[in-house]
C-alpha cells in the first residue's frame, strides 16, 4: 500500500470514528470502510478528495413525476 493511501485511510477511518461518537473496539470497522470508500474512488478514478469524478459515474438527474390522474379534485373547497 502506498504512503499517500495508506495515509488517506488511516485519516479517514479517524474520521468515522469520531463522527460516530469515538466508539470503543471498532477500529477495523472503520478502517474497513475507509477502505471501501478509498476504493470507490479509485474505481471512479476521481482524485482523493473526490471531486473530479468522471461524468458517466455522476447520477442522471431525476425527471419530475408527472401528475397521476384525478389527483386534482375539482369540488374540494379551499379555505
Amino acid at each position: 500500500m502506498s504512503d499517500r493511501r495508506h495515509e488517506w485511510i488511516s485519516k479517514r477511518a479517524y474520521a468515522i470514528w469520531e463522527e460516530q461518537g469515538r466508539p470503543d473496539g471498532r477500529g477495523d470497522e472503520h478502517w474497513r470502510q475507509a477502505v471501501a470508500e478509498r476504493d470507490a474512488l479509485e474505481r471512479t478514478q476521481a482524485s482523493s478528495d473526490g471531486r473530479e469524478v468522471l461524468v458517466k459515474f455522476r447520477p442522471k438527474p431525476q425527471r419530475p413525476e408527472a401528475p397521476c390522474a384525478g389527483w386534482f379534485n375539482r369540488t374540494a373547497s379551499v379555505g
